[in-house]
């Protein structure tokens, strides 16, 4: 049985981190640090068992409106993992990165 199938979150453990967003089929974490990374937690089927499958995502804006809104956006795929704490390091990892990208800028 699933971590999600359980009714597992994440924000338990890790709340001073993240900020958790809960839905029927699917939960989203997003770093407080850089909330353009995220984690997904779903459930998928393999093999007629239900397993956990967490997606580390970067949230990117590629287009602005004149009016300075954004136009359009997408949500890149990092990696996609079987378990929570290699989703998490990849997420911190991804952070980190973004946060020295801003500092060199």
């Amino acid at each position: 049985m699933s971590l999600f199938s359980q009714g597992w979150k994440a924000e338990t453990v890790w709340g001073d981190e993240l900020r958790a967003t809960h839905m029927r089929s699917r939960s989203v974490y997003r770093f407080k640090e850089n909330d353009d990374i995220s984690i997904i937690h779903t459930a998928v089927l393999s093999d007629s068992e239900w397993v956990d499958q967490f997606v580390v995502c970067q949230y990117q804006i590629t287009e602005y409106h004149e009016s300075g809104n954004v136009l359009s956006s997408e949500s890149k795929v990092i990696e996609t993992f079987d378990n929570w704490l290699d989703a998490y390091y990849c997420g911190v990892v991804c952070v980190n990165n973004l946060n020295m990208d801003l500092v060199a800028m």
